[in-house]
């Protein structure tokens, strides 16, 4: 709920989704500005037209210490790449939630290392865990729904409905998050992941549903905006049948 009433508040026409234990550690405001003034043709001129169209939104990769005493002061992180890189060299960040790769690893934080400045490179390899920081526009996109109770499936649900509404997400090269260290209510949100991982299912196959007829009616299925939605929903459990069975959707078949 409150990041949709953040959004709702919001007096910029780009928003970003953040946790509030993250430190924002560079300039995120000039990489933003620079990837929305890209124009002409090229890869940086299609990312910007994108952007401009609501068709992208531009994730911040996370990072957290490995040893997380180490990262309770957020004074003494990194304010640039170059710094970040030489403590991930030597091990001392990585790769936020490392135990839980599923919820970070699409970002490809090797080519994220590897990137040039101002290299701005695609998710492609998005799956339902997926769960990055992003900047997108704040009119426009899905907002997130509100059935989740505690830790747990909500950002990634949110971000899920994002993603099959057509806007692809794109990584900023320059840019990163820390998440500063802190105590943990683990037994409580152990169970609150199991409970929210139900509903989390429940919603993307209802959702899925009502997208998948949606496009349908408006003859838009195979339209480039419809993608993702085609590529997620086609393979989230019980849609397949449904579509194939009740909304006779002939030839249409998931790869």
């Amino acid at each position: 709920m409150w990041r949709n009433v953040a959004r709702l508040y919001a007096r910029t026409a780009w928003v970003m989704m953040l946790d509030a234990d993250f430190m924002v550690c560079t300039d995120v405001r000039a990489g933003l500005t620079r990837a929305l003034s890209s124009i002409g043709k090229g890869k940086s001129g299609e990312i910007g037209e994108l952007a401009r169209s609501g068709r992208a939104a531009f994730v911040i990769p996370a990072f957290e210490y490995v040893i997380h005493e180490e990262g309770s002061d957020w004074r003494v992180f990194p304010r640039d790449k170059k710094g970040l890189m030489e403590l991930v060299n030597i091990g001392k960040i990585g790769m936020f939630h490392q135990s839980w790769a599923p919820g970070h690893n699409s970002t490809l934080y090797d080519q994220y290392y590897a990137a040039s400045p101002g290299e701005i490179y695609k998710v492609d390899a998005y799956q339902k865990s997926y769960e990055p920081y992003v900047i997108m526009q704040r009119d426009g996109p899905p907002w997130c729904d509100e059935r989740f109770i505690g830790y747990g499936g909500n950002k990634a649900a949110c971000l899920f409905n994002i993603y099959i509404s057509g806007i692809d997400f794109f990584v900023l090269p320059d840019d990163f998050l820390i998440h500063q260290s802190h105590p943990y209510a683990e037994e409580t949100r152990k169970s609150e992941r199991k409970h929210n991982r139900k509903v989390y299912d429940d919603f993307r196959k209802e959702l899925c549903l009502e997208e998948m007829a949606r496009s349908m009616r408006s003859g838009t299925l195979y339209a480039d905006v419809e993608k993702n939605l085609r590529d997620e929903c086609m393979k989230t459990p019980g849609v397949p049948e449904v579509v194939l069975e009740n909304l006779q959707l002939e030839g249409f078949k998931h790869d």
